[in-house]
């Protein structure tokens, strides 16, 4: 049977566009606050209790909540931080050209949060209620590392039976069925320093065993398993003629596997410099776990094709090297499905936007996911 579910393009637009125009950069307070009380009334004003929860440096989080049947409960999750500082709209602006609409944030990812609000809009439209209770969860930092709330996510999380990831798809409309995990470490070296040219063997150089470390945490790489590890910032050495005392090392790791963030850390942790004199300190470790490829979750990506399957369309899934909030909430066991919201490209790019009717769809499969459907 067919759905009849509609997403109705004046209302998803004008609630997307008033999204987009009050810029909301991570750590910018007054502009996060402000972009706040406008979702405060978005929400309230369509039906949805909304509370907040307030963080030392960094803007509130909005938690909403709808009622709904009997059937599972559903959280959504949103952020509505962005990459761009307040201004960039005067040299980005909001504007829609050949069947797309253009601006910061507007893909990553308020086009997600604009279909968290006009999906249930469009059950209600179609005839239907919604499944079970839903509550979305707009949180103000996940730009930098989800620093503050990661445990609200995960402690929300645990409260619903299962979470919808309203990231934006990948650039072919995918859904995101797995991401890496992201990790970074800091590895400082201390050596002894000397003159380079009187008495260079009275020096232990911090930067000779940087290079042997460099190659040898590149080594740890492992592409079968879909392991990254990248040394990406190198700093060391304090003159020409000083043999280096400090060296830094910054290292960016990615992974598909739990099992392989553990390898990489113990990997790093027990590394020991070839010349004894230099010291090293780990610091850092895994910030996302991975979304990882489980039972639950392809249960869940497979009721999301079905839904597609019944409003005539046809769903991916990929597997994505970047992380999300989703990583956190399927790694504590609650079935987790991303990227189900806007579709377009350019994240965090100048070319930043989403493509409108595609977009449409994926807010009526968000719809057909969180309706009770007839048989």
């Amino acid at each position: 049977m067919a759905l009849n579910i509609k997403a109705d393009e004046q209302t998803f637009l004008d609630v997307l566009e008033q999204l987009v125009r009050a810029e909301s950069p991570t750590g910018d307070l007054a502009a996060l606050a402000s972009l706040a009380e406008l979702l405060d009334g978005l929400l309230s004003s369509r039906g949805w209790q909304v509370s907040r929860h307030s963080r030392d440096g960094a803007g509130d989080h909005l938690e909403a909540r709808l009622d709904g049947g009997d059937g599972e409960s559903t959280l959504l999750l949103c952020h509505y931080d962005t990459v761009w500082p307040v201004g960039t709209l005067a040299d980005m602006p909001l504007k829609r050209e050949d069947g797309r609409l253009y601006g910061p944030g507007v893909l990553d990812m308020k086009a997600g949060i604009a279909a968290a609000i006009c999906a249930p809009q469009a059950v209600a439209a179609a005839g239907l209620q919604l499944r079970g209770p839903v509550t979305l969860l707009l949180t103000s930092d996940e730009e930098t590392g989800s620093l503050t709330s990661r445990e609200l996510i995960e402690e929300t999380a645990k409260r619903h039976d299962r979470v919808f990831v309203l990231e934006p798809a990948r650039d072919d409309g995918a859904l995101k069925t797995g991401r890496k995990g992201v990790g970074d470490y800091i590895i400082t070296f201390s050596g002894v320093s000397s003159h380079a040219g009187n008495s260079p063997e009275l020096g232990a150089s911090a930067l000779r065993e940087l290079a042997h470390f460099l190659l040898f945490a590149e080594s740890l790489s492992e592409d079968s398993k879909g392991t990254t590890v990248n040394v990406t910032t190198a700093q060391g050495g304090s003159a020409r003629n000083v043999i280096a005392e400090k060296a830094v090392a910054g290292i960016d790791f990615r992974t598909l596997l739990i099992a392989e963030a553990e390898r990489i850390d113990d990997s790093l942790r027990s590394y020991r410099p070839r010349d004894s004199r230099v010291s090293v300190r780990v610091d850092g470790g895994l910030n996302r776990p991975p979304l990882e490829d489980s039972e639950a979750n392809r249960k869940l990506f497979a009721e999301a094709l079905a839904a597609g399957q019944r409003l005539g369309q046809e769903l991916s899934g990929a597997v994505v090297g970047g992380g999300s909030d989703g990583n956190f909430t399927s790694a504590i066991g609650i079935p987790t499905l991303d990227g189900l919201g806007g579709i377009g490209a350019g994240p965090h790019a100048r070319h930043e936007h989403i493509s409108i009717e595609p977009t449409l769809e994926r807010v009526r499969l968000l719809a057909a996911l969180l309706a009770e459907l007839p048989d």
